[in-house]
């Protein structure tokens, strides 16, 4: 008879321990999630003005664990969001998501199907209504890669050829550019070799004054022709 108390009270213990760690578990682990809850979203982004903060729709993050959302459903929203690059996230535990990222350069602008987009560093189009911009710049006309534009752009700015003084671009179905500048001389350039091109227009203005309104072409190799027709 002792020994079968002995065994009731032992099953009674064990029945008490099983049952008041499940309920202090189901505590702690509720107590662990409501720590772990997003409370705070931080964006940092420099010169951030109202009509840009309606591009950030993060309160849908808002109270969802912090340890188990990936940075990956954050990037895919950001990745939307033309006008920004290097974005950054980080979890700052126990509640706080802090984003960084850059507002990217605006080099140009362009039409595609009859609406305005401005070309950003980042290599994506940005459609007009995305941000506020008066700063005059360049037009790009035809259809081109933006890698190809900035690989250009580059290209001018490392010749020190004015690249700020061409009020528009043309790039033609024959794979080639024309660059107009404000002073009316438009450049024609080859559809290959465009680095050797440039460096033949550079030595020639530096020998040479090129009044307004010349078209130089240098559409054949090593040679620069000056007349005023226009074509592609």
């Amino acid at each position: 008879m002792p020994q079968l108390i002995n065994k009731n009270k032992i099953y009674f213990y064990v029945f008490c321990f099983i049952f008041l760690t499940t309920i202090t578990n189901q505590k702690f682990i509720l107590y662990i999630k409501n720590i772990f809850l997003i409370h705070d979203i931080v964006i940092k982004i420099d010169k951030l003005n109202i009509n840009e903060e309606k591009f950030f729709k993060f309160n849908s993050f808002i109270n969802q664990n912090i340890l188990l959302i990936k940075k990956e459903d954050f990037f895919t929203y950001l990745n939307e969001i033309n006008f920004l690059q290097d974005i950054n996230i980080k979890k700052k535990y126990p509640s706080t998501i802090i984003f960084s990222a850059k507002k990217t350069n605006i080099v140009a602008l362009t039409y595609l199907n009859q609406k305005k987009f401005y070309i950003g560093e980042n290599e994506k189009f940005i459609p007009s209504d995305e941000i506020d911009l008066t700063n005059n710049l360049p037009t790009i006309f035809g259809k081109f890669e933006i890698s190809e534009f900035l690989k250009l752009k580059n290209l001018l700015k490392e010749l020190e050829i004015d690249y700020k003084n061409i009020k528009k671009y043309h790039f033609h179905k024959t794979k080639r550019w024309d660059l107009y500048f404000d002073n009316n001389i438009i450049i024609k350039l080859p559809d290959k070799n465009i680095s050797n091109a440039l460096k033949v227009y550079k030595k020639f203005k530096e020998k040479n004054d090129i009044n307004s309104d010349k078209t130089i072409d240098l559409r054949i190799s090593n040679r620069l022709i000056i007349d005023h027709e226009e074509g592609a």
